[in-house]
């Protein structure tokens, strides 16, 4: 005889749901969320750089003065004074300009502020033989760096304002350049995160296969953990070892 609060039949146990899995979490949600750096002040940098040392490397070729010489034996003589003559520096400091616009891509933080400084020192000094030109202040150093017969004297010298202009235009852009490098060491990035190194990507894995094993440990659906060569193995095989074998195609 039952009572009416008795139920007759029989009720087993509740069958346990099963878990939901968990949506895997990306191993850097911090790098996922932040927006991507504007490249727009490297790509100005690179502009800078390239039109600055193209600038000191024409202005190295120009003439920049003629030296009028005679020794009263024969025809009087015109010696040229080219850039690389009256500084000898320019095609340096165009070549630095060069290295900084290929570093600023690999470089970052303050060292690549110190470069940026360095740039714009570097296109500051460039600017003093150009203003010397200009104001024509020192005509006869134009006889020191030439090679004149020791019998002949200068009767005459000459300057051309051209290369002082190309050579000033140089320098703005080297300076330029210098400040787009310092914006572009907060907002620039390096290289791509594709060419990270086989350690980098070791750790990646396992920190993404471990944390996935725990989740699935924690919802009761868990598997032996990868050992290091079995990850390896799978990356050889062209598989991904965070995977299910039943998630792959």
């Amino acid at each position: 005889m039952t009572t009416p609060d008795q139920d007759p039949v029989h009720q087993g146990p509740a069958e346990p749901q099963p878990a939901q899995p968990q949506p895997a979490q990306p191993a850097h949600p911090d790098r996922a969320a932040a927006p991507a750096p504007s490249r727009r002040p490297q790509m100005v940098a690179v502009v800078a750089l390239l039109v600055a040392a193209a600038a000191l490397w024409g202005a190295s070729r120009m003439q920049w003065a003629q030296v009028y010489t005679e020794d009263g034996l024969t025809q009087a003589r015109t010696f040229s004074v080219i850039g690389a003559d009256w500084s000898p520096w320019l095609v340096a400091v165009a070549i630095f300009f060069l290295a900084a616009l290929a570093v600023q891509f690999v470089l970052h933080g303050v060292i690549l502020r110190a470069a940026a400084v360095l740039v714009a020192l570097g296109g500051v000094a460039a600017a003093f033989p150009a203003i010397s030109l200009l104001n024509s202040t020192d005509d006869l150093y134009a006889t020191r760096v030439v090679e004149i017969p020791a019998r002949s004297t200068v009767v005459a010298v000459t300057t051309d304002w051209e290369p002082g202009v190309v050579v000033l235009f140089g320098a703005v852009c080297a300076v330029v350049g210098a400040v787009a490098m310092m914006r572009s060491a907060s907002t620039g990035r390096r290289m791509s995160s594709k060419y990270t190194s086989p350690a980098a990507r070791r750790e990646d894995l396992e920190r993404r296969a471990f944390a996935d094993y725990e989740r699935r440990q924690a919802s009761g659906d868990a598997r032996p953990a990868p050992t290091e060569r079995e990850f390896w193995d799978s990356l050889d095989s062209g598989v991904d070892p965070t995977e299910e074998p039943g998630d792959r195609p």
